[in-house]
């Protein structure tokens, strides 16, 4: 808990430097292979890696949302998202193990901040006048707009953001920014690749399923 709260703070002060889902034109980066020091055996079958997940709704009021400001996603609906991202993640042999679904109460200056694409207050918020009911280790927050992406994963944290109406498939979107997450970089001149930028591409090379499979193997080991 304490590790996922200081985690924010430190997005909180440099939030400049978002991956973002959607983007034009994705940053120049070296594109993903596997060292051969993590390289797992050819025609072996390999284990399933389970990380959690938590699904948060953010809305203004728990009561009576302001339909302008409130996500309108539902419960059922990032249930079903999720099953189509696990799909996804098959092709890396890894599995999102749902942990809760809940609604999180966001003051409304921070929301229509966090429309316009200010995210700092709702980080400096939680933990005070924020609070984030059961995380996990990778936890994911749905809201109205966020300023143009349709997703974003500050810094390649373990946290993740998503607009109510994308422009690509809802489970594309995520399983986009749970890739940063798992160490996957942008890739050009594939527009069918999951990690290629804007687009409905869900594939992933054995090369990226390696490397992400070797992230989530730290990230469970309280390593990254």
């Amino acid at each position: 808990m304490n590790r996922f709260y200081s985690v924010l703070a430190l997005v909180a002060i440099a939030l400049i430097g978002c991956s973002v889902s959607g983007a034009a034109n994705p940053a120049r980066e070296p594109p993903t292979t596997a060292p051969e020091a993590i390289e797992e055996p050819v025609g072996e079958p390999r284990e399933v890696i389970t990380l959690t997940i938590s699904l948060f709704l953010l809305v203004d009021d728990n009561d009576e949302h302001d339909p302008q400001i409130s996500t309108h996603r539902t419960e059922a609906e990032l249930r079903e998202i999720l099953e189509g991202m696990n799909e996804i993640w098959s092709q890396a042999d890894i599995r999102l193990e749902l942990e809760t679904v809940d609604t999180v109460e966001v003051p409304e200056t921070i929301l229509q901040g966090m429309m316009a694409g200010d995210l700092r207050p709702f980080f400096r918020a939680v933990g005070g006048g924020i609070t984030i009911p059961q995380i996990s280790t990778i936890n994911g927050f749905y809201l109205r707009r966020v300023g143009g992406p349709n997703g974003i994963n500050p810094f390649r944290s373990r946290t993740y953001f998503v607009i109510d109406e994308p422009s690509v498939f809802d489970r594309r979107v995520i399983s986009h920014e749970v890739g940063h997450m798992l160490g996957l970089h942008h890739v050009l001149g594939d527009a069918g690749r999951l990690l290629f930028s804007g687009t409905n591409g869900m594939t992933l090379t054995e090369d990226e399923a390696t490397v992400a499979r070797y992230f989530a193997r730290g990230i469970l080991q309280g390593v990254r």
